[in-house]
Protein backbone atom coordinates (compact mmCIF):
# COMPACT_ATOMS: atom_id res chain seq x y z
CA UNK A 1 0.00 0.00 0.00
CA UNK A 2 2.87 2.40 0.80
CA UNK A 3 4.51 1.54 -2.51
CA UNK A 4 1.29 2.40 -4.35
CA UNK A 5 1.05 5.75 -2.57
CA UNK A 6 4.63 6.55 -3.58
CA UNK A 7 3.88 5.69 -7.20
CA UNK A 8 0.83 7.96 -7.13
CA UNK A 9 2.95 10.82 -5.77
CA UNK A 10 5.51 10.23 -8.53
CA UNK A 11 2.73 10.33 -11.13
CA UNK A 12 1.38 13.54 -9.63
CA UNK A 13 4.83 15.16 -9.90
CA UNK A 14 5.33 14.02 -13.48
CA UNK A 15 1.96 15.51 -14.53
CA UNK A 16 2.63 19.03 -13.32
CA UNK A 17 1.10 18.67 -9.88
CA UNK A 18 -2.22 17.29 -11.13
CA UNK A 19 -3.58 14.31 -9.26
CA UNK A 20 -3.30 11.10 -11.31
CA UNK A 21 -7.03 10.55 -10.83
CA UNK A 22 -7.68 13.72 -12.83
CA UNK A 23 -5.47 12.49 -15.68
CA UNK A 24 -6.05 8.73 -15.65
CA UNK A 25 -8.86 6.35 -15.03
CA UNK A 26 -8.67 3.77 -12.30
CA UNK A 27 -7.82 1.11 -14.86
CA UNK A 28 -4.87 3.17 -16.18
CA UNK A 29 -3.52 3.77 -12.69
CA UNK A 30 -3.81 0.06 -11.93
CA UNK A 31 -1.87 -0.77 -15.10
CA UNK A 32 0.90 1.77 -14.44
CA UNK A 33 1.32 0.85 -10.78
CA UNK A 34 0.85 -2.91 -11.34
CA UNK A 35 -1.91 -3.06 -8.76
CA UNK A 36 -5.48 -4.26 -8.94
CA UNK A 37 -8.33 -1.81 -9.52
CA UNK A 38 -9.77 -2.60 -6.10
CA UNK A 39 -6.46 -1.69 -4.46
CA UNK A 40 -6.29 1.57 -6.42
CA UNK A 41 -9.88 2.39 -5.44
CA UNK A 42 -9.16 1.82 -1.74
CA UNK A 43 -6.20 4.23 -1.90
CA UNK A 44 -7.75 6.92 -4.09
CA UNK A 45 -11.22 6.85 -2.50
CA UNK A 46 -10.84 5.28 0.95
CA UNK A 47 -14.02 4.27 2.74
CA UNK A 48 -15.00 6.44 5.72
CA UNK A 49 -13.98 4.98 9.08
CA UNK A 50 -16.66 3.03 10.88
CA UNK A 51 -17.11 2.35 14.57
CA UNK A 52 -17.18 -1.40 15.26
CA UNK A 53 -20.26 -2.70 16.97
CA UNK A 54 -19.72 -3.94 20.52
CA UNK A 55 -19.49 -7.70 20.77
CA UNK A 56 -21.72 -9.79 22.97
CA UNK A 57 -25.37 -9.38 23.91
CA UNK A 58 -26.82 -5.95 24.62
CA UNK A 59 -26.86 -4.87 28.29
CA UNK A 60 -30.10 -5.82 30.01
CA UNK A 61 -29.93 -2.85 32.38
CA UNK A 62 -29.42 0.78 31.45
CA UNK A 63 -26.90 2.97 33.28
CA UNK A 64 -29.77 4.76 34.99
CA UNK A 65 -31.28 1.48 36.24
CA UNK A 66 -27.88 0.33 37.51
CA UNK A 67 -27.47 3.56 39.48
CA UNK A 68 -30.97 3.20 40.95
CA UNK A 69 -30.19 -0.35 42.06
CA UNK A 70 -26.91 0.71 43.68
CA UNK A 71 -28.48 3.67 45.50
CA UNK A 72 -31.37 1.59 46.83
CA UNK A 73 -29.17 -1.36 47.82
CA UNK A 74 -26.83 0.99 49.72
CA UNK A 75 -29.59 1.49 52.30
CA UNK A 76 -29.07 -2.16 53.26
CA UNK A 77 -32.65 -3.01 54.21
CA UNK A 78 -33.86 -4.83 51.07
CA UNK A 79 -33.01 -8.19 49.57
CA UNK A 80 -32.34 -8.44 45.84
CA UNK A 81 -35.77 -10.01 45.31
CA UNK A 82 -37.40 -7.05 47.06
CA UNK A 83 -35.23 -4.65 45.04
CA UNK A 84 -36.57 -6.20 41.85
CA UNK A 85 -40.18 -5.68 42.98
CA UNK A 86 -39.72 -2.19 44.40
CA UNK A 87 -37.86 -0.86 41.35
CA UNK A 88 -40.18 -2.73 38.94
CA UNK A 89 -37.30 -4.36 37.04
CA UNK A 90 -37.93 -6.87 34.26
CA UNK A 91 -34.56 -8.65 34.66
CA UNK A 92 -33.94 -11.68 36.83
CA UNK A 93 -32.73 -11.62 40.42
CA UNK A 94 -29.42 -13.18 39.32
CA UNK A 95 -28.85 -10.34 36.84
CA UNK A 96 -29.31 -7.78 39.62
CA UNK A 97 -26.86 -9.70 41.80
CA UNK A 98 -24.26 -9.71 39.02
CA UNK A 99 -24.63 -5.96 38.52
CA UNK A 100 -24.22 -5.30 42.24
CA UNK A 101 -21.12 -7.51 42.30
CA UNK A 102 -19.56 -5.34 39.57
CA UNK A 103 -19.91 -2.22 41.72
CA UNK A 104 -16.62 -1.62 43.48
CA UNK A 105 -18.03 -0.69 46.89
CA UNK A 106 -20.53 -3.53 47.42
CA UNK A 107 -19.88 -6.90 49.04
CA UNK A 108 -22.36 -9.64 49.93
CA UNK A 109 -21.67 -10.37 53.58
CA UNK A 110 -23.27 -11.60 56.77
CA UNK A 111 -24.41 -9.19 59.45
CA UNK A 112 -22.24 -9.15 62.53
CA UNK A 113 -23.82 -11.15 65.32
CA UNK A 114 -22.14 -9.08 68.03
CA UNK A 115 -20.80 -5.59 68.33
CA UNK A 116 -17.23 -5.16 67.03
CA UNK A 117 -14.49 -5.94 69.55
CA UNK A 118 -12.27 -3.11 70.69
CA UNK A 119 -8.52 -3.30 70.13
CA UNK A 120 -7.86 -3.97 73.83
CA UNK A 121 -10.44 -6.78 73.82
CA UNK A 122 -8.66 -8.50 70.92
CA UNK A 123 -5.29 -8.21 72.68
CA UNK A 124 -6.75 -9.67 75.88
CA UNK A 125 -8.17 -12.67 74.01
CA UNK A 126 -4.86 -13.34 72.24
CA UNK A 127 -2.98 -13.06 75.54
CA UNK A 128 -5.34 -15.58 77.19
CA UNK A 129 -4.92 -18.04 74.33
CA UNK A 130 -1.12 -17.70 74.40
CA UNK A 131 -1.03 -18.24 78.17
CA UNK A 132 -3.16 -21.38 77.88
CA UNK A 133 -0.87 -22.84 75.22
CA UNK A 134 2.28 -22.21 77.27
CA UNK A 135 0.98 -23.58 80.56
CA UNK A 136 2.70 -26.75 81.74
CA UNK A 137 -0.54 -28.05 83.23
CA UNK A 138 -2.58 -27.23 80.12
CA UNK A 139 -3.87 -30.79 79.86
CA UNK A 140 -5.33 -30.74 83.35
CA UNK A 141 -6.77 -27.27 82.81
CA UNK A 142 -8.58 -28.23 79.61
CA UNK A 143 -10.20 -31.14 81.43
CA UNK A 144 -11.96 -28.62 83.66
CA UNK A 145 -13.26 -26.40 80.84
CA UNK A 146 -16.51 -26.85 78.91
CA UNK A 147 -17.38 -24.73 75.88
CA UNK A 148 -21.11 -24.32 75.32
CA UNK A 149 -23.35 -22.22 73.14
CA UNK A 150 -26.98 -21.86 72.24
CA UNK A 151 -28.76 -20.84 69.08
CA UNK A 152 -32.20 -19.28 68.85
CA UNK A 153 -34.24 -19.23 65.64
CA UNK A 154 -36.91 -16.51 65.64
CA UNK A 155 -39.97 -17.35 63.59
CA UNK A 156 -40.70 -13.75 62.64
CA UNK A 157 -37.37 -12.15 61.95
CA UNK A 158 -33.59 -12.04 62.28
CA UNK A 159 -31.92 -15.08 63.77
CA UNK A 160 -28.30 -14.10 63.22
CA UNK A 161 -27.96 -15.61 59.75
CA UNK A 162 -28.93 -12.59 57.68
CA UNK A 163 -26.84 -11.67 54.67
CA UNK A 164 -27.04 -8.35 52.88
CA UNK A 165 -25.32 -6.22 50.26
CA UNK A 166 -23.05 -4.03 52.34
CA UNK A 167 -21.85 -0.63 51.16
CA UNK A 168 -18.15 -0.66 52.12
CA UNK A 169 -18.27 3.11 52.57
CA UNK A 170 -20.57 2.72 55.60
CA UNK A 171 -20.17 0.86 58.93
CA UNK A 172 -21.25 -2.77 58.98
CA UNK A 173 -24.65 -3.69 60.40
CA UNK A 174 -25.45 -5.91 63.38
CA UNK A 175 -28.35 -8.29 63.80
CA UNK A 176 -31.29 -7.04 65.83
CA UNK A 177 -31.81 -8.25 69.38
CA UNK A 178 -35.10 -8.51 71.23
CA UNK A 179 -36.53 -10.38 74.19
CA UNK A 180 -39.97 -11.16 72.82
CA UNK A 181 -41.36 -12.01 69.42
CA UNK A 182 -43.74 -14.31 67.60
CA UNK A 183 -42.24 -17.58 68.71
CA UNK A 184 -38.81 -19.17 68.51
CA UNK A 185 -36.86 -22.40 68.82
CA UNK A 186 -33.68 -22.60 70.89
CA UNK A 187 -31.08 -25.38 70.92
CA UNK A 188 -28.00 -25.90 73.09
CA UNK A 189 -24.82 -27.93 72.77
CA UNK A 190 -21.37 -28.16 74.36
CA UNK A 191 -17.98 -29.80 73.92
CA UNK A 192 -14.90 -30.39 76.06
CA UNK A 193 -11.77 -32.50 76.08
CA UNK A 194 -14.03 -35.51 76.74
CA UNK A 195 -16.12 -35.07 73.59
CA UNK A 196 -19.37 -33.46 72.44
CA UNK A 197 -22.73 -33.25 74.14
CA UNK A 198 -26.00 -34.14 72.39
CA UNK A 199 -27.99 -31.33 70.81
CA UNK A 200 -30.70 -30.26 73.26
CA UNK A 201 -33.91 -28.41 72.36
CA UNK A 202 -34.74 -25.93 75.13
CA UNK A 203 -38.39 -25.29 75.95
CA UNK A 204 -39.92 -22.52 77.99
CA UNK A 205 -38.10 -19.72 79.73
CA UNK A 206 -34.53 -20.45 80.70
CA UNK A 207 -32.70 -19.60 83.92
CA UNK A 208 -29.29 -20.43 85.31
CA UNK A 209 -30.47 -23.71 86.86
CA UNK A 210 -31.95 -24.97 83.59
CA UNK A 211 -28.89 -23.87 81.67
CA UNK A 212 -26.53 -25.81 83.93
Amino acid sequence: MLVLLKRLVDLQTSYGGRHPVDAFSGRDIARVTSRSRDTVKRVVSPAPPTTPKPSGPAPTLTDRETRRIACTAAKGNLTVAKLKVQLDLSVSVRTIQRNLARVGWFVYTKMQNTFPLKAEDMLARKAWASDMLLRKDAGAVWDTIIFSNEKKWNLDGPDGFQYYWRDLRTPSRQTKRRQAGCGSVMVWAAFSSQGKSPLVVLTGKQNSDNYV
